[in-house]
């Protein structure tokens, strides 16, 4: 299971203390949180780090085979 990230590195992720403006951070950076009680957002490790592969692009599978050209 995943460590719900201190206060202290949220602030550190997003660059902000303010809830609101670290929700807005997380939302522009497609980061789910959970809404806690006391109105701060509340992330995992694993949910920064799943949107981080989400937001990279998409690669092209290598080919398969051999590329006959490059040896001419």
């Amino acid at each position: 299971m995943s460590e719900i990230l201190t206060d202290a590195q949220l602030h550190r992720l997003t660059g902000t203390k303010s809830p609101d403006a670290q929700k807005q951070v997380l939302k522009e950076n497609q980061i789910p949180y959970v809404r806690r009680k006391d109105g701060k957002p509340a992330v995992t490790w694993e949910m920064v780090n799943q949107s981080k592969l989400a937001l990279q692009p998409n690669q092209a599978p290598p080919p398969l085979g051999f590329n006959l050209e490059a040896v001419i």
